[in-house]
């Protein structure tokens, strides 16, 4: 997992076709999937944030996570899917596994404008969490990244 400032973005070794994209991107784009190139896309979700009660984690095989939010703000819970156990089997179709909440203290990171997150397959993520325990309308992309 990578946790950073999007004015650190060109340290890390994603393609200019992402980079162009997100640092691009208008507040106004609609919610959908946008393809980026062969073996990326990115889709927009609009949605209420959530209760941390309702943490569900969960990790993908074929695709590296880079989430950000065009507006709002947002908790995310991650922890390494070592020694999880396995709430709901991986489904090839929707690159998902989730696992149960474990006893262990989970790492979180505060999601909010100019700050991105980057999660491979070995990082179980609960994301969408009340910012401050109040729901809240956010707008957020999440680019897929094929590995």
């Amino acid at each position: 997992m990578i946790f950073d400032d999007f004015k650190n973005f060109d340290l890390y070794n994603i393609s200019p076709e992402i980079k162009n994209f997100l640092l691009n991107i208008d507040k106004d784009i609609k919610a959908g999937k946008y393809e980026i190139s062969e073996n990326a896309y990115i889709n927009i979700d609009e949605y209420e944030t959530r209760d941390e009660n309702t943490i569900k984690l969960e990790a993908h095989r074929k695709y590296i996570d880079i989430q950000f939010l065009i507006d709002g703000a947002e908790r995310i819970y991650t922890t390494d899917i070592e020694g999880l156990e396995v709430s709901e089997k991986y489904s090839d179709e929707k690159d998902v596994e989730f696992y149960q909440t474990p006893k262990r203290p989970l790492n979180l990171s505060y999601l909010t404008k100019n700050k991105f997150i980057l999660l491979y397959p070995d990082d179980a993520h609960s994301p969408c969490i009340n910012f401050d325990n109040l729901s809240r309308k956010v707008k957020k992309a999440v680019v897929k990244i094929k590995i």
